[in-house]
């Protein structure tokens, strides 16, 4: 219950935003209806005003301050969150009543924490001690040669922006929070950015951000994280490896990464300044919008990347398109340009095999495997892949696999397959092993799942038989779990639900929208009465 300041301080809360409303009111409304929702993804407001006439307007603009109530209120009354449900009269009178809001549905997936979002890999991999590869000097006097080169190719020179005072850098790292490797300083030195850094490579036509708009990028990234679908650990936890083993972290961002050309395209060239194990700090690398599966490793600095390009020059690699006919004068507007016809970025490294079978003899460089056997098939034997000592994803459908064991030294991080009788327990002990999607014709004891530390990602709706489900109420990292229906029965009449769980999955069958919610409704918590608060907004306040 709140105390009387408390409400007193709603209310004023409350009519405020009711008067913002009522000013943008379109001309002859009759009523409002509004609700603020939470969600997922956030808060949202829908709401409608009702004419005269009976036709409804939507909303232009959602109303400030009123996500901030709803979070004021669910905190007053200790709810996860709230959901406003607001009615207004022209008249003055206005009514709102808040609500404890369940956790959000989508189909079959419950979402019980809704701001929650799975690390990935690459925060937690060692940091390098290498020093940088770039050289300052080296750095300058390869633009400069770049450029001198590109302008007898094209015909035309591209004018560079007008150099920064090293004050000018200082202030910008400062805003960063990071200093920029001495190279890429350098060549701010030299130039605050230009039109086109390079034409024509892999990104398209490359564009040198001056700083302030690379401070701005960072900022961008920082304020938009990636949020992965909890539903597919592999877009979560697992993610190809970016280049050379250890050399960028696996994310699919980082506050060490300073965005420094783009194609205006959402993705990044930038240097790296938390580069992993094996990586140099300011190495250059690729990100961006359309990384979905982390980062692109390209050069080990600055310096590498420009020797790289005049290194094409010299190779004759290149074409040089929208060259002027004979006799006509190339337009500043529209000038020639450069276009490389390869890539400077090393080649990557074939990590992944997919067949109805594992061959004889695999490949030490394997990360993913992914085996599509025929139903009926025999047991797969999975002893070839100790000879993968980096593999980090086995999937098998359709079949059962024999020797689990070979995985236990390996760094696996998520695994599907179909059990035998040996169960989980040559798996025991595994440090690295994330996530489970899991398929069993026998009896299955989930005993040895108290010893994998690593277990976020849970499915075993492909179980036919789990001997006891109470094992997962001791799982305090667990945070995805997929169960048939008939398991979350048992499993929520035991009371045995994992403390930490943010993502709860009705797995299997025909669920009706009616059994769909009827199971999603045992897991909201009693959210207690709901609040009542009333007004009258005189005409013209």
């Amino acid at each position: 219950m709140e105390r009387p300041e408390e409400l007193e301080r709603l209310e004023r809360d409350l009519r405020a935003v009711v008067a913002r409303l009522a000013r943008s009111a379109p001309e002859g409304w009759t009523e409002l209806r509004l609700e603020a929702v939470d969600s997922r993804d956030g808060p949202g407001t829908h709401g409608e005003w009702t004419l005269a006439d009976g036709s409804r307007h939507g909303l232009q603009a959602e109303p400030a301050n009123l996500d901030a109530l709803a979070a004021t209120i669910a905190a007053e009354r200790g709810w996860p969150r709230a959901r406003l449900h607001l009615e207004h009269a022209p008249a003055g009178p206005y009514t709102l009543t808040a609500t404890p809001e369940p956790p959000a549905t989508r189909g079959r997936l419950l979402v019980l924490d809704p701001g929650y979002v799975h690390p990935a890999p690459g925060r937690d991999q060692p940091g390098s001690v290498l020093p940088p590869a770039g050289d300052p000097a080296r750095a300058v006097a390869l633009l400069v040669e770049y450029r001198r080169r590109v302008a007898e190719l094209t015909g035309y020179e591209r004018p560079l922006d007008p150099p920064l005072t090293p004050g000018q850098i200082e202030e910008a790292e400062r805003r960063l929070g990071h200093r920029l490797p001495d190279d890429l300083r350098a060549l701010y030195r030299v130039a605050n950015g230009c039109d086109v850094m390079a034409d024509g490579l892999w990104l398209g036509s490359l564009r040198w951000l001056p700083l302030d708009e690379a401070v701005r990028a960072h900022a961008n990234w920082a304020r938009h994280p990636h949020r992965p679908d909890l539903d597919q650990p592999t877009d979560v936890r697992v993610m190809a490896e970016p280049g050379p083993p250890d050399t960028v972290r696996r994310c699919l961002n980082h506050p060490g990464w300073i965005p420094f050309a783009t194609a205006d395209d959402g993705n990044y060239h930038a240097v790296d300044l938390a580069p992993a194990e094996h990586g140099r700090p300011g190495q250059v690398i690729e990100s961006g919008r359309d990384f979905h599966d982390g980062p692109l490793y390209v050069a080990d600095s600055v310096t590498s990347l420009l020797a790289a390009w005049i290194d094409l020059l010299d190779r004759g690699a290149y074409e040089i398109e929208d060259a002027p006919e004979d006799g006509e004068e190339i337009d500043p507007a529209h000038p020639p340009y450069l276009d490389f016809t390869e890539s400077v970025r090393p080649p990557r490294i074939e990590s992944s095999a997919l067949g109805p079978d594992l061959p004889a003899v695999v490949a030490p460089t394997l990360r993913r495997v992914t085996v599509n056997g025929e139903a009926g098939a025999g047991p797969l034997d999975l002893a070839p892949l100790a000879a993968a000592p980096g593999l980090r994803v086995l999937g098998v459908r359709h079949r059962t696999v024999t020797g689990l064991a070979v995985l236990r030294p390996l760094p696996v991080e998520f695994l599907r397959v179909g059990l035998d009788g040996e169960g989980l327990a040559p798996l025991a002990g595994h440090p690295r092993l994330g996530a489970l999607d899991l398929a069993c014709g026998v009896p299955l004891d989930l005993a040895p799942l108290r010893t994998l530390p690593a277990l976020w990602w849970l499915d075993l709706s492909g179980c036919a038989v789990v001997r006891d489900l109470g094992v997962l109420r001791e799982l305090a990292g667990l945070r995805y779990l997929a169960l048939t229906e008939a398991q979350w029965g048992r499993l929520l009449e035991r009371d045995a639900l994992p403390p930490a769980l943010a993502v709860a999955r009705l797995a299997g069958g025909d669920a009706t929208d009616e059994r769909l919610r009827a199971w999603s409704g045992r897991f909201v918590p009693a959210g207690g009465e709901p609040l009542h608060m009333y007004g009258t907004l005189e005409a013209g306040k």
